[in-house]
Formats: C-alpha cells, sequence, structure tokens
C-alpha cells in the first residue's frame, strides 16, 4: 500500500482533518496530494506527520516508496508544481512543493535543482515567518556535500541567514553574517548583483544594529550612477533605497528625500510590484520617523496600499498598518491611530522583532498624545528593552531618556 493511503487511514482513524494534520504547516491541498500519490514524503514532512499521529517515525518512513533515482521527468514536474505555487503567491504551498521538489533533486544528485528549489523554499518559509524553519534550510545548504563551491551562491545563504538573525532580534549575529556575505562576494566583479545584494544585507544589518557610521561608509562606497549602461536601474534603484535608508537615521534629512526620490523614479511597478511597494512603505516610514508629512508621503502610503493589497503578506501589511498609525499620530488623528494600533497589536505573534520594538513606540507616542504619561513610559521603556536585548543599544538610550522624561 502506497503511503498516501496509509497516511489518509491513519489520519482517518486517529479522526483528524486534513487541516489539523497539517497544523499549519502543511497545506491541505499538499496533503490530499501526498494522499493521492501525487507526492512523497520528505524525512520533515514524515516526522511532522508521526508527530500528528501519535506514530513511531520509523513506522512512517517504511510507508515511504523510494524515489527512482532515474525519474528526471518526476524532478521536472516537482520543479513546475513549485514554481506555479509561487505564481499563484501561495507561500504555504510554496514550501511544501519546493521542499519535495528539493528532496527529489538531492536524490538525483542535481545541485543546481536542489539549489533552486532549496532556496525557494527557505525564501517561501520567510514570506511565512517561519524563520526557525527558514534558518535550518538556509544551514542545510551551507553545510551540504552538494553546496556548488561558488562564492555567489555562498554570499547568497549567508545573506539569508543575516537577514533571519535580524529579524528576530539577533543583530551582533546577523552583522557578523552580513560580514560573512560580503567577503564571500569580494571575488566577484564589483558590480555583480550578488555583491551588490551583499552589501545592501550589510548596510541594513548595521543600520538597525545603530552602527550608522559604519553603514553609511559601506552605502557611500558604492558606485552606483543613474544612466551607467553597466548597472541595472533595479541596482542604481536599491543603491539609492539604501543610502536614503542610512541618511534618514543618521538625521541627514536632505540626503535621504534626494535619494528616496532617485528610487522612487527607478522602482516600476509592472517590474516588480512586491519591492515596489516595499520601498514605498519603506520611504513612508522613514519620512515619518523624521517628522515628514507631505504629499511624497501620502503618496508612498497609497502605493504601499495598493500593492500589498495585491501581493502583499500579513507581515507586510501589518508593517505598512504601523506606517499608517504613525501618520495619523502625526496629523493628529489619535482616534485613527489608536484604531490601526489595536490591529496591529491583535497581530503581534505575526511581527518581527524590530516591528514589536516599533509597534511599543508608537503605542508610546499615542499615550503621550493622550495625556497618559505613565502608560506611554511603559511603552517606551518597553521598546528600549526590546532594542537593548537585540543589540541597538543607542535606540535603546534614546528611547529610555524619552521615557524617564515622562516620568521624571
Amino acid at each position: 500500500m502506497r503511503f498516501g493511503e496509509m497516511l489518509r487511514h491513519a489520519r482517518t482513524a486517529k479522526g483528524l482533518t486534513q487541516v489539523e494534520l497539517g497544523a499549519g504547516v502543511y497545506s491541505t491541498h499538499f496533503i490530499s496530494l501526498l494522499e493521492r500519490g501525487l507526492r512523497q514524503p520528505t524525512r520533515d514532512m514524515v516526522q511532522h506527520f508521526a508527530s500528528r499521529l501519535g506514530m513511531d517515525v520509523q513506522t512512517l518512513n517504511w510507508w515511504v516508496e523510494p524515489p527512482d533515482l532515474e525519474d528526471h521527468p518526476a524532478l521536472a514536474g516537482a520543479m513546475f508544481a513549485a514554481n506555479h505555487a509561487r505564481d499563484l503567491h501561495d507561500n504555504a504551498l510554496v514550501a511544501s512543493e519546493a521542499e519535495h521538489a528539493a528532496n527529489i533533486a538531492y536524490q538525483q544528485r542535481n545541485a543546481p535543482a536542489w539549489w533552486d528549489m532549496s532556496m525557494l523554499q527557505a525564501q517561501s518559509l520567510i514570506a511565512l515567518r517561519r524563520m526557525e524553519e527558514a534558518e535550518s534550510v538556509l544551514l542545510q545548504m551551507e553545510s551540504s556535500s552538494l553546496m556548488i563551491a561558488s562564492a555567489e551562491l555562498r554570499s547568497i545563504v549567508q545573506g539569508r541567514l543575516s537577514m533571519v538573525a535580524r529579524s528576530t532580534g539577533r543583530l551582533a549575529e546577523a552583522v557578523d553574517l552580513a560580514h560573512r556575505s560580503v567577503a564571500s562576494a569580494a571575488e566577484l566583479p564589483e558590480l555583480a548583483p550578488a555583491r551588490l545584494q551583499a552589501a545592501f544585507v550589510l548596510i541594513a544589518a548595521l543600520a538597525v544594529r545603530g552602527d550608522l557610521d559604519e553603514a553609511w561608509e559601506v552605502a557611500t562606497a558604492l558606485d552606483l550612477t543613474e544612466g551607467a549602461p553597466s548597472v541595472p536601474s533595479l541596482q542604481v534603484a536599491r543603491g539609492a533605497w539604501a543610502i536614503g535608508n542610512v541618511a534618514f537615521r543618521r538625521g541627514e534629512v536632505e540626503i535621504g528625500q534626494e535619494q528616496h526620490a532617485l528610487a522612487a523614479r527607478l522602482l516600476l511597478p509592472q517590474a516588480d510590484l512586491e519591492t515596489w511597494a516595499e520601498f514605498h512603505k519603506a520611504s513612508a516610514r522613514f519620512k515619518l520617523q523624521a517628522g515628514i508629512v507631505d504629499d511624497s508621503v501620502r503618496a508612498s502610503v497609497l502605493n504601499a496600499e495598493r500593492g500589498f493589497a495585491l501581493v502583499g503578506s500579513q507581515l507586510q501589511r501589518l508593517e505598512l498598518g504601523l506606517v499608517q498609525a504613525r501618520y495619523a499620530l502625526l496629523t493628529s488623528d489619535l482616534r485613527r491611530g489608536k484604531e490601526l494600533l489595536d490591529h496591529v497589536d491583535g497581530h503581534r505573534a505575526v511581527l518581527d522583532a524590530e516591528s514589536v520594538a516599533e509597534l511599543e513606540e508608537c503605542l508610546g507616542q499615542y499615550h503621550a498624545a493622550s495625556n497618559a504619561p505613565r502608560q506611554a513610559a511603559r511603552h517606551l521603556a518597553e521598546a528600549a528593552r526590546l532594542h537593548s536585548e537585540a543589540g541597538a543599544e543607542e535606540k535603546a538610550r534614546e528611547l529610555q531618556e524619552q521615557a524617564g522624561a515622562l516620568t521624571g
């Protein structure tokens, strides 16, 4: 009897639905494919199902049909399914299908396919905020015997690991991994996409930790000139975006505005809708943090709303909610600000470490504007604690001083 039939019998005997068996990790669609024999499970899938069914892992392993190492159409079909799920923007299905395809590629020792599908799996897990799983996939990629000895690929994996560490509040580790990514990419041509991406990851990690001088040095060293035939406009836009972010953090508002205006001209929704929306969210956020409320901010908020309505994840929409709340507070619309903050707070578990700290800061600002200094101080102190735990000591001191001024 095939694995799928045994899985279905075990699930029904246990009284579980496909939703309960998947437990938010595997979609009902993918479990249906497994039960119909259209997919075979990976080792991680077997462990998950064994845990949910209360069964021994080895028992489920006996049900698994060994892959045909010469079945190349199976790999092609699995990769097509993963890419199709990506086109549908269904990250949960992407993660499952890419894991399945990566497993076939690994069994067939097909390094390029294994790399592509493993990276697709990791990226979809990051989008789902399943950071521990994404980190596990990336670490397996880094240490696997199938890892191609390529400076570019090493740099990409280390960069993704840095992003995971940053999103989970491990800023010192994020900076270290970003430096390793830059070092791995150092042998690539100066304007190679992987080398530029490594620099962008390092700039972001340094800036969030508060190492603004070093972040500025890395950012301004990028030799990206608008109109240069050797540099794609998207890379120029990303460079301007990175420089602008650091400039705003350093208080050099005019430079920040100039660089973000350049990025806004070069980033087009028809080229990459998600990147376009993400930029406008970030641009509005940095301008609002600098106290700027003008037409460019309103336009960016609207652009981000439009983009994320089509391609955005729950986290991206919640982050945009924080931007909208900050806008409402700066325009004295306290009622709207509180509605937005309550909505984001109700989904706190979805937020990454930086967004939780920003939520606490915004709550502090709301209560300060509402003449509730003790509540404001409590939220600002909590934001300071979160920044301190992550390693952003300068930001933590700034917030602690604000909290002290409210109760002193």
